[in-house]
């Protein structure tokens, strides 16, 4: 059995899922209203909401760019435009404070973490010898198959999940480009 996607938006009351980075991407950039109703949603103990230290390291990252650009330090996303600005420039740092702030703003909705282990990382090739995953997804889909229940349900914009047999994909179908 392959796949299935269905819509953010008809997510049943106490599903269990595992959050990829993109969907809290698109929520603070307020690309889609589905995303913003799903964050709120954990808030609420709705859904039962779990990522892996992988995941908050990304999303981390992405915040810290989006903020850079949104101060004008960089004109678009891209970690090599920030890094030479913070080469030529170390105060910057000290001016980027927002994303630390909207990222325990996400620690604090409840959010459950799923360590990555030195077992999982080595563990995770089956994931991506078996279906073709790059090592985040297959770190993602691995944490995801080994938790004490395995969680089958995983909220993302990422179309690389769509060929896992018996994996429930939830994406929001309201996106803005």
């Amino acid at each position: 059995m392959t796949a299935t996607t269905r819509d953010l938006a008809h997510l049943p009351l106490g599903t269990r899922v595992f959050v990829d980075t993109i969907i809290f991407d698109l929520y603070f950039r307020s690309k889609s209203t589905t995303c913003t109703a799903f964050i709120n949603r954990i808030a609420k103990r709705e859904v039962y909401a779990y990522v892996n230290t992988q995941i908050l390291s990304d999303l981390l990252h992405k915040l810290m760019l989006a903020e850079a650009v949104n101060k004008g330090y960089i004109t678009r996303r891209s970690a090599s435009k920030l890094k030479n600005k913070l080469s030529s420039n170390r105060s910057v740092a000290s001016n980027l404070t927002d994303y630390q702030q909207q990222f325990e703003d996400i620690l604090a909705l409840g959010i459950k973490v799923l360590r990555i282990s030195q077992k999982t990382l080595v563990e995770t090739k089956r994931e991506r010898t078996q279906y073709g995953l790059m090592t985040g997804d297959s770190l993602h889909l691995g944490t995801m198959n080994r938790h004490s229940t395995p969680i089958d349900n995983i909220v993302t914009h990422d179309s690389d999940f769509a060929h896992v047999p018996n994996l429930n994909i939830w994406t929001p179908m309201d996106v803005i480009s």
